[in-house]
């Protein structure tokens, strides 16, 4: 972490509410993100980072050590994406990283200049998204975890209250199931 980005935490803690909010600011599309991966419709996912910028403002002051602040905030977009679930007692949806067809798609930028490679690379992109999406809750969230927010398998650990080992064995296991979906598509 940047000393700039603990400045602001620190500020935060202390009570300065233009800290707070250039924090909320940079924080933001870091939650939307995360939770993209978990939610796969846009209204749910407002809700739940609604919940989310609520208890970041007013537990800031309870955050121990700002050098923790990502696993202290990922803890609570879990946190909220479970009491989410809870509260509106829906079976858990399988997250969506592709609109529905009605609705305009999020790409990842393809800068190939050649349209036959940006057409199988988004393809690619599709299927891999699609296999993310179909795969169990205990799987999604440490991969999106480690692959969308960057945490390290201690931090993962930490927040979904499971042990390292399990962590790594889900985030395997995920990443096998993904590749073995994709690998059904680039055969010959």
């Amino acid at each position: 972490m940047d000393n700039n980005k603990l400045k602001i935490i620190e500020l935060a803690q202390a009570g300065d509410k233009s800290a707070l909010s250039e924090l909320i600011k940079q924080e933001q599309n870091n939650i939307y993100t995360t939770l993209f991966y978990l939610k796969k419709n846009d209204n749910e996912i407002n809700d739940i980072m609604q919940d989310v910028l609520l208890k970041l403002s007013l537990k800031i002051t309870k955050l121990k050590n700002p050098l923790y602040f990502k696993s202290w905030l990922n803890q609570i977009i879990v946190n909220s994406y479970y009491d989410y679930l809870r509260k509106n007692k829906k079976k858990q949806s399988a997250f969506n990283l592709v609109k529905d067809e009605d609705e305009s798609m999020q790409e990842v930028p393809d800068y190939t200049t050649n349209p036959q490679d940006s057409v199988l690379y988004t393809e690619l992109d599709r299927i891999i998204k699609n296999s993310i999406q179909n795969l169990p809750a205990h799987y999604k969230i440490p991969i999106a975890l480690r692959e969308i927010q960057g945490l390290s398998y201690e931090e993962i650990s930490n927040v979904t209250n499971t042990s390292i080992g399990t962590v790594k064995s889900r985030i395997a296991r995920a990443r096998s199931i993904i590749k073995e979906n994709v690998s059904k598509y680039t055969r010959s």
